[in-house]
Order: structure tokens, then sequence, then C-alpha cells
């Protein structure tokens, strides 16, 4: 390391010529200066690492070189001699910028100790920050290394589906008996093939899930009105097989009455799907997985669901690890997967407001608990209208709720259809918007639909809507179709107006 050039500054030549000879002795380089002015021209002139100096000066005094120091040379460490009984104290001289002061008179081991804990101060600062460039740099090129990873992995999974999806298809084909009459061994070994498939194409969807979440993109839901038995029912169809092999008895406890959810019904999906699959995984055969609610959260706008197993259970210290990425929990024996199916349930409850939780105890069973969104007023609001209108601002786009709802003209009243008439209102409604438009039923006698479009076009909607409920037998004879618009921008409306005029609407129907 090169070694230290130590400035010295006082008035008083036997003090400099003293003080220098200490610093020469300790083992340093010194330079000599008899004024502030003149250690000031020295220290432009040359390199100096260190400013020892006297703060009693005629002219330029310690205090206003300190200052012109700490603005041309910040990063020099100074060090101030007082004289005894001066009127100034310690808080003073480090308030002007001195790193350490030592008080008149001293001797060669005092400045020896002061001198020697501001170089290695000095050298471990510079240390430091070198040591910050390095990691700063590092860093970059870890966030380079991983986006070139999300990229990769993204590719390759999308190149891959496409093959995947065709073999699926074909093997499909032939189970069904499109390409002849087969033997039970044919037919066993398909059905081996056509499952190991399934298994790659899930894995798949799992790595481009995590890959969007790697880049900060999150994953995109499209909330829609669901009954959660049905959610259900399409997981256990999904894993029946799994859950046969095993001879695991999965119980859905679910009432039938529930009231409806506001979510992404094919991410919900996935969540139960994960949630069921790491059941089976960690259960013994014979064993037992069940779904049931746990009623309603405080303010009732969602609903706690649970799913639990009869498995070996998770214990204490690892519980705040089962949702972390890649964590693979008890492996011995068992056949693991990539450790993300519970960090992407994770993500997938918190898009949609909601919370997990897990609770087991080793050799005890293991129980997930969760919060959906029920369809109403305050998740409406917050989950479609807010997010959306955020996203048409960001990108400088118009944004329209269309509220349509049928009415009695004669009972002056809404008019609510059965549960199928809505299923196939809501079919023809999908044929007359774009598929990045949402749709959503509510309270059983309207619908809300959300788009990024000007007035016009929503108006546009809102008459064909109109014409098609009416003319195709969607509803009951008699029944009207009305329907109102909202768009922001439009006119002078700002948006706290526009935003009060929606929740207005909403609150009220």
């Amino acid at each position: 390391m090169d070694k230290e050039r130590i400035l010295v500054v006082d008035d008083e030549p036997l003090v400099l010529d003293m003080v220098a000879s200490y610093v020469d002795h300790i083992g340093f380089e010194v330079v000599k200066a008899s004024s502030g002015q003149e250690a000031l021209e020295l220290l432009r002139r040359e390199p100096i690492t260190i400013l020892v100096t006297d703060i009693k000066m005629p002219g330029m005094d310690g205090f206003e070189l300190m200052e012109m120091v700490r603005t041309e040379f910040p990063d020099i460490p100074i060090i101030t001699m007082t004289g005894h009984g001066a009127a100034y104290t310690f808080t003073d001289v480090v308030s002007a910028g001195a790193t350490d002061y030592i008080p008149k008179p001293f001797s060669l081991d005092e400045m020896r100790a002061k001198v020697n804990r501001v170089v290695r101060e000095k050298r471990l600062l510079t240390d430091l920050v070198k040591n910050s460039a390095e990691l700063e740099r590092l860093n970059e090129e870890l966030k380079r290394l991983d986006n070139l990873k999300s990229i990769f992995v993204s590719s390759v999974s999308h190149e891959l589906r496409t093959p995947l999806t065709v073999i699926k298809e074909f093997i499909s084909l032939m189970l069904e008996g499109h390409g002849g009459t087969l033997t039970e061994d044919q037919r066993e070994y398909l059905g081996i093939a056509h499952k190991n498939i399934l298994r790659l194409t899930n894995l798949i969807d799992t790595l481009l899930d995590f890959s969007r979440i790697e880049s900060g993109k999150g994953l995109q839901l499209r909330f829609e009105t669901v009954r959660l038995n049905e959610v259900v029912e399409d997981a256990s169809m999904t894993l029946s097989q799994q859950l046969e092999e095993k001879r695991i008895t999965l119980e859905n406890r679910l009432d039938s009455d529930l009231p409806v959810v506001l979510v992404d019904r094919n991410r919900l999906v996935e969540v139960f799907i994960n949630l069921i699959s790491n059941g089976i995984k960690f259960t013994p055969s014979g064993g037992k997985i069940s779904i049931d609610t746990k009623g309603l959260t405080e303010k009732r706008d969602y609903l706690k669901v649970v799913v639990s197993d009869t498995g070996i259970g998770v214990p204490t210290e690892d519980l705040s690890k089962v949702f972390d990425r890649f964590y693979q929990g008890q492996s011995k024996g068992i056949s693991m997967g990539t450790g993300l199916g519970l960090a992407i349930t994770k993500e997938i409850i918190e898009g949609h407001k909601g919370s997990i939780h897990v609770e087991s105890r080793l050799g005890s069973g293991t129980s997930f608990i969760f919060t959906l969104p029920l369809l109403g007023t305050s998740t409406l609001l917050d989950l479609i209208l807010h997010p959306m209108l955020g996203e048409a601002e960001k990108d400088g786009l118009p944004f329209s709720m269309v509220h349509v709802r049928l009415w009695d003209p004669k009972m002056k009243r809404e008019v609510a259809p059965s549960h199928e008439s809505w299923g196939s209102i809501k079919y023809a409604l999908q044929k007359m918007v774009r598929s990045v438009d949402t749709i959503i039923p509510f309270q059983n006698s309207m619908v809300f639909i959300f788009s990024f479009i000007d007035d016009k076009l929503a108006r546009d909607i809102g008459e064909r809507v109109q014409m098609k409920l009416t003319q195709g037998n969607y509803i009951p004879r008699g029944t009207e179709v009305q329907f109102r618009t909202f768009t922001y921008p439009s006119g002078e409306r700002s948006k706290d107006d526009f935003l009060r005029e929606c929740q207005q609407v909403v609150k009220t129907d």
C-alpha cells in the first residue's frame, strides 16, 4: 500500500518542526506548511492524504482552512491540534469538518495513536468504497444474468408447449380409438405417456409463471364470477388418477350455496391443484385430503377456505419457509417437484388481494388457509375498477364502465334471471366485446362491462347488448334492457368525479 502523505500546518516553527518529526518518526511522509493559505496551495498542487492543522493561526485560521478543504477535498481526513484552554470544544471542531482532534501539548505516543487510528479508518473506508463499487458491479451482472435466465426460461417454455400440445392431442385421439383398435398393452403404454406429458405441461406452465414473477411482471389475472365448487371439481378431475393411484380420499365439504367469488378461474384451479398435489405428495396411502370453509373475514368481503391433509406434517421451524421458492420440505422417500408450486400459489392468492398461511405439526397433517374475494361492491372496485383505471392512465388510454340492468317496467323493479339464463346471457355478451374486456354479472339482475374504450364505443356496446338480449330471447318477454355508460377522461369531469359516479352506481345497485 502507498505510504500516507501527511500535511502538517502550524504558524509556530518549533511546533511545526516537532509535529513533522513525530509524523516522520511514525513512518509517514510529511509535508509542512506555516499558514492556512500555504496549506491550501499545497493541497491543490500535490497529492496529500491526511491533513494535521492547528486551529489558532493568523490570516486563514484552522476553521477557515477546514471549510475550504471540505469544499475542494471532501474525502481528506483532518486532525486538528487545539491549544490548552481554547474557547472552542471538540464538538466545535468536528462540526467544522474535523475527523478528530488532539490537545496540545501531546507526546509522540499520543500522536502515533491518533494518526494510526485515522489511517486505519481511512483505509477501511477506502476498502469499503472499493468493495461497494465491486458489489454494485456484481449486482448489475447478476441482474443481467437473471434477465437472460428469465428470457431463456420463457423462450424455451414457449417453444416446448407447441410440440407437447400436438403430442398430447394425438395421444388423446389414439386413446379414444381414432387411430384404430388398441391392445391392452398399447392402451397402457399410451396412458403412461399421456400422464407424463400432462406432468411436463404443468411443469412448463409453472416455469412460465416463475419467469413472470422473477422478471417483476407479476401474474396476469382475469377476474370473473365463479362458483367455488365448480373450480374444486375441475382440480379434482385433473388429479383423479393420482388420488386413485395412492388411494387418497378427497372430500369436498363446501356448501352448494356458497356465495359467488370474484377470481381468475384458471389461476384458482391452479391454486387447488397445487395444494391438493402437495397433500398427495406428503400424505401416506389411504390418507385423506379435505376442502372446507371457515366462514367470512371480519369485513365479510372475503371467504376463508381451508385445504387439509392427514400427511406427515411440517416441522415448526420450517413453517416460515413453506412458501419460499424452491422449498422442498421433507424429501426422504418422496418424489419432489420444482419447489415452486406453493410460491406461485401465494402469488396468485395475493394477486386477488387475499392472504394464505399454513398450520401444521410434524406427524399431524397440514392445513393451508387462504382467503378469496366474494363478489361485492368493495371487491369489484378494488380488483377491477381501480386497477384497470390505473392501467388506462399509465398507457394513456380511455376507460369505460358500461352498466346494464334488466328491468320490469310494469312492476318497476329489476328482473333476476335463473342461473342457467345468466350463463346464456354472459355467453352472448362475450361475443359482443373484446377478449381484453371484463364482464361481471352482479346481484342477479345486472352486468358491469369494463373496457379500455372511449364514450362513443361504450355507448355502441350498450346499444348492441340492448338489441342482442332483447331480440335473442335471452330474457323474459316484456323485460327491458337498460344501460348507462361512464367514461374517463370525458369532457371536464375529473377522475374523482368519475370514480364517485362509478362507486355510487355500484353501491346503489
